[in-house]
């Protein structure tokens, strides 16, 4: 029985309330060839992870070079922006940074399909005009956006993941190289073995110089790349979503408008019927 004043419905400590790590997972873009698998083993088994590397990998290189030329591009243009002989090399300056971000949208082949774009068209004759369409379309500066601004974060991002993944592919592969590694001892000596931890032996670590401890190490790195498959396609996800909320056309606030429009009913374009029924010669069918 309810006691007399107390609220008829559950209490606000009793409803779930959806954890921060669940909300972010549930925003990312699920990308169509990184399929996320419940079993650890078949999840690293499966090309998901290494797209992921490889998308990941391919944006600490070419994001870099793209940073660079982009920022280059932008402040030459800035700076010969006032100069009237100079307007077709800020046009150039232009092209160059949607060339930049043209091949970032075709990067996303590796994991999704390529990233749409829909940019100014041009409806003004002379330079003049084509410089004015190029220079005030908001895509030029969403693609300056990405490519300048959150490279930092993004690199970042993708550093970080890369440097813990990778380790612990090269702990799995541990039996087949650590017989040719020569480490350091820390009386200055060397000896054939790799060693897990400071590599001058000074600090705490684990000696690796034998096949059973080797195929143990490898075991228990196997273990760990397992679970870290799951962060390797979740920063790729992450990443992906960034570059296409930046990278693709901004939505269009009269979509759903046009969709109605478009959908038959009431509102739609449709050929008139023909009338049935007595016709106005006396009433009577012909």
């Amino acid at each position: 029985m309810t006691p007399r004043g107390a609220p008829d419905g559950p209490s606000p400590s009793a409803v779930p309330i959806p954890s921060l790590v669940a909300s972010l997972a549930a925003s990312l873009l699920p990308a169509r060839r990184l399929p996320r698998h419940g079993n650890p083993l078949r999840m690293l088994l499966s090309p998901a992870p290494w797209r992921a590397t490889g998308y990941l990998a391919g944006y600490v290189v070419a994001g870099s070079a793209f940073f660079a030329v982009a920022t280059a591009a932008v402040l030459v243009g800035i700076v010969f922006s006032q100069l009237t002989v100079t307007l077709a090399l800020t046009v150039g300056s232009v092209w160059v940074v949607r060339c930049c971000a043209q091949v970032e949208r075709g990067r996303a082949l590796l994991i999704d399909v390529p990233i749409p774009y829909a940019y100014q068209e041009v409806t003004e004759a002379g330079f003049v005009g084509h410089l004015k369409a190029r220079c005030t379309d908001p895509v030029f500066y969403r693609d300056c956006c990405y490519l300048i601004l959150l490279h930092p974060f993004l690199l970042l991002l993708d550093a970080l993941t890369l440097a813990i993944w990778l380790p612990l592919l090269a702990g799995v592969s541990l039996p087949l190289w650590f017989w040719a590694v020569d480490c350091r001892q820390a009386d200055g000596s060397f000896a054939d073995g790799v060693r897990l931890g400071r590599s001058d032996g000074t600090g705490p670590g684990i000696w690796i110089d034998t096949w059973p401890a080797a195929l143990i190490a490898s075991a228990a790195f196997l273990v760990l790349a397992m679970y870290a498959s799951y962060a390797v396609v979740a920063a790729a996800r992450l990443h992906l979503t960034v570059a296409h909320t930046l990278l693709r056309p901004p939505p269009d606030p009269l979509a759903e408008a046009k969709h109605v429009l478009a959908a038959p009913g009431p509102l739609s374009p449709t050929p008139p019927r023909p009338v049935t029924g007595p016709t106005a010669h006396g009433g009577h069918r012909t």
